[in-house]
């Protein structure tokens, strides 16, 4: 039997220049706004930019999610994708959006 996926996509343009989320994601003081990712593995150098990824399995739904930060003309350009896999998903659908609704507005303000 297949297991229901959901998906979604977020993107944001800052002026903050790649260097800047380099810093703040591998220095000892990550920020805040990133605990609503459990599962958080180490930043990943991806040429010129930077991956962060995160898998979370919780009452029998899987969570995956990645966030890429690649240089840009104007600063950096963020990219969120998520994945939600399982029946338990439907439950779980609505909490996982709260958490990472408007993560990127969040993450922008702490830099």
């Amino acid at each position: 039997m297949r297991r229901p996926i959901f998906r979604f996509q977020e993107e944001r343009l800052t002026d903050a220049p790649v260097e800047a989320f380099r810093v703040r994601l591998t220095g000892p003081g990550t920020l805040a706004s990133l605990k609503a990712c459990p599962g958080l593995r180490p930043v990943e150098q991806e040429g010129e930019g930077l991956v962060l990824r995160w898998h979370h399995t919780g009452l029998g739904a899987v969570e995956d999610g990645t966030l890429r930060v690649t240089p840009h003309e104007q600063g950096a350009h963020l990219l969120l994708n998520g994945r939600l896999r399982g029946w338990s998903a439907f439950l779980l659908l609505g909490w996982m959006r709260w958490r990472a609704d408007r993560l990127l507005d969040r993450l922008v303000r702490e830099l």
